[in-house]
């Protein structure tokens, strides 16, 4: 069980020195994927984690959930390390909704929602486990999400805006204390976009909720994010707040390509467009 030691000294969420490859010799990691990667992550902090194709965005956040696991480096979990605790233990403190969520079975929005109370429960799944708390759980994190009224619908017979908020209800239902989201709004038109996005700032806002979001969306990461990490080749360039991050310099030096950096008219925050 994780035992709680929240203090500037034991955040959330501390790396240090991460490195991961597909492969390691006697004396290296062969072609490393994450090189070195130290970084800190506060309570309620909603941080975005950006780089172009291959920086390593979305192998860091598999190595966060022990999908994958580093050849060298440390991860804590409120000042633990991961091997401190079971799978189950992270799951009931932190949710991962991954990039591609692709639904095989029809389960309908309030099967699959209920699904995220597993951690809770364990190995009494599919045995009548669910109880009038888990079904209240399940149910506010529908109407968090705005899915409540989907209830009963085929997950497969839903837009791609809908099903994307029904699994992030899903993670919601775990009582995650740290959400972690691959990519939340990929492939979603723009209303969906800035719907998701501003339902999870809502959740920060509202419950504390800790956030580490991957994203290609440099606007959104600057509006929505406190802070803002950029990778280059698995290597971290520089991490701070949207105005110390979303700089036209470092920007061009990553992406490899000219970008106009100006402030947005309503937030005053870097707003990032392309030349013509």
């Amino acid at each position: 069980m994780i035992q709680h030691r929240e203090t500037p000294d034991h955040p959330p969420l501390k790396l240090t020195g991460v490195t991961f490859g597909f492969g390691r010799t006697e004396t290296a990691v062969r072609s490393p994927v994450l090189k070195n990667v130290s970084l800190m992550v506060g309570s309620g902090e909603v941080l975005g984690i950006l780089g172009p194709n291959g920086s390593g965005k979305s192998t860091l956040l598999k190595i966060l959930m022990r999908i994958l696991v580093p050849q060298q480096g440390t991860i804590e979990w409120f000042g633990q390390p991961p091997d401190a605790f079971s799978q189950a233990d992270i799951a009931q403190h932190v949710a991962f909704v991954p990039q591609e969520t692709q639904q095989a079975f029809p389960f309908t929005i309030n099967e699959m929602v209920l699904m995220g109370r597993y951690p809770h429960h364990g190995r009494t799944w599919g045995l009548g486990w669910e109880g009038s708390h888990d079904r209240a759980v399940a149910m506010q994190a529908m109407r968090d999400l705005d899915v409540a009224h989907l209830g009963t619908r085929l997950i497969t017979n839903v837009s791609g805006g809908e099903r994307q908020r029904a699994v992030i209800a899903r993670a919601l239902a775990q009582e995650p204390e740290v959400l972690l989201l691959d990519e939340p709004t990929a492939f979603l038109d723009l209303h969906h976009q800035l719907d998701i996005a501003r339902i999870i700032r809502r959740l920060n806002r509202e419950r504390g909720l800790t956030v580490v979001l991957v994203s290609h969306d440099l606007n959104l990461a600057s509006q929505y994010c406190d802070r803002v990490l950029l990778l280059r080749e698995g290597e971290i360039v520089t991490v701070g707040s949207p105005e110390e991050v979303i700089a036209a310099a470092s920007l061009e030096s990553v992406y490899g390509c000219s970008v106009l950096v100006d402030q947005h008219p309503q937030s005053g925050r870097p707003r990032v467009t392309l030349p013509v």
